[in-house]
C-alpha cells in the first residue's frame, strides 16, 4: 500500500472518529431528565396504574355531570394544550377527564409499539378503572382523532357526540426508509431531528407569540427519556396509516369538525376524504389558526364546542 494510501486511510479514519465523538457529545446532552416520583411532584392532576404504566390524569366536575373526555394529540407537552378549554366546560358545568396518552405528559414511556391497541387499551382502562361507565361526549385532536373514533367505533352505546380538531387521521407522513436502519436511524434522529423538534412545530401556529410561550413547554417534556423512540414509533405504527375507514363506523349526525384555516397539515381540500365517508359531517373553520384552533382561539372554538354540544343533548 502506498505511502499515499495509508494516509487517506488515516484522514478518513481520523474524520470518523471525530464524527463518532461529536455524535456521541450531542446524543448525551439529549433526554436527560428521569421520568420518576420526583418529577411528577409538579404534576398537576392525579396519577393511575394502569396495565402499560402510570398515566397522568385529570377528572373535574360534579360527579352527576354530563362527561366530556379529551384526547390530545402526538405533542410531547400531553393535556396541556386543553389549558384554555377545559375552565370554560367546566364554568357550563360539564364533568370533565382529560389524560396525558401514553409516551406524553407524564405518564409513562412503556417499550412497546405506539399503534392504536395501544391507546385502545389505554383508554378503555382508564374509564374501566375510574368507573366511569356513563355514556359520553369526546372531543379529540390530531393524533386524538383515530384514537377516539377508534373508541367510538367498538363503543358505540358509550359514545354520544364527537368533535374533532384539526384531525390527524389519513396517514399522510410517510417516514424515510432510512429509519429503519438502526445506525442511520439514530444518526437521523439524534443528530437531525431532535436539535429541530421543537422549531419544526413554529409552522402549526400563526401567533408566534404564543407559540414562543407553548415551545418552553415543550423543550421540557422532550428532554425526558424516551422521546425520540415513542416519537419514531408513532411515525411508525400511527400517523403513518389511514384511519379514515373508523368514520363508516360511527353513527351518522354524531360529529363536528373543527380545522384551523391556516392548518399546514389540514388544508379544506383535505375535507373531501371525510365528507366522503360520512356526509353528515359538520364542519367549522377558524381563521387565525393552525393546528390546534383551540389553542390558538379558544374563546371561538370553546363557545362553537358548546353551541353544539348543547344543540345534541
Amino acid at each position: 500500500m502506498s505511502r499515499r494510501m495509508k494516509w487517506i486511510l488515516s484522514l478518513a479514519g481520523g474524520i470518523i472518529l471525530l464524527l463518532t465523538a461529536a455524535f456521541l457529545f450531542i446524543k448525551q446532552g439529549q433526554e436527560t431528565a428521569p421520568l420518576n416520583e420526583r418529577t411528577r411532584k409538579s404534576a398537576p392532576g392525579q396519577f393511575i396504574r394502569l396495565a402499560q404504566g402510570n398515566v397522568h390524569y385529570s377528572l373535574a366536575g360534579p360527579d352527576t355531570a354530563r362527561l366530556l373526555v379529551l384526547i390530545h394529540g402526538g405533542g410531547c407537552s400531553g393535556m396541556e394544550v386543553w389549558k384554555y378549554n377545559i375552565p370554560y366546560l367546566l364554568s357550563k358545568g360539564y364533568r370533565v377527564l382529560s389524560y396525558d396518552l401514553y409516551g406524553r405528559g407524564y405518564s409513562d414511556r412503556p417499550e412497546t409499539a405506539y399503534d392504536l391497541g395501544l391507546y385502545r387499551e389505554q383508554l378503555t382502562a382508564l374509564l374501566d378503572t375510574l368507573q366511569l361507565r356513563q355514556p359520553f361526549d369526546m372531543i379529540a385532536m390530531s393524533m386524538g382523532a383515530p384514537i377516539g373514533l377508534d373508541y367510538a367505533a367498538s363503543h358505540p352505546k358509550r359514545v354520544k357526540q364527537i368533535i374533532l380538531l384539526g384531525p390527524a387521521a389519513s396517514g399522510d407522513l410517510q417516514p424515510s426508509k432510512l429509519l429503519h436502519i438502526p445506525v442511520v436511524r439514530d444518526v437521523l434522529m439524534s443528530g437531525y431531528w431532535y436539535p429541530r423538534s421543537v422549531e419544526n412545530q413554529r409552522k402549526e401556529f400563526v401567533n408566534q407569540p404564543l407559540f414562543n410561550n407553548y415551545a418552553e413547554r415543550l423543550k421540557y417534556f422532550m428532554n425526558f427519556r424516551g422521546y425520540k423512540r415513542i416519537t419514531l414509533s408513532s411515525w411508525m405504527h400511527m400517523l403513518n396509516q389511514s384511519q379514515l375507514y373508523l368514520l363508516e363506523k360511527i353513527p351518522a349526525g354524531k360529529m363536528l369538525l373543527i380545522y384551523g384555516k391556516q392548518d399546514p397539515f389540514f388544508p379544506k381540500e383535505k375535507l373531501s376524504s371525510y365528507t366522503a365517508l360520512y356526509p353528515t359531517l359538520e364542519v367549522h373553520e377558524v381563521d387565525s389558526a393552525g393546528h390546534m384552533p383551540h389553542f390558538e382561539q379558544p374563546q371561538e372554538v370553546n363557545e362553537m364546542m358548546w353551541k353544539y354540544l348543547e344543540e345534541k343533548k
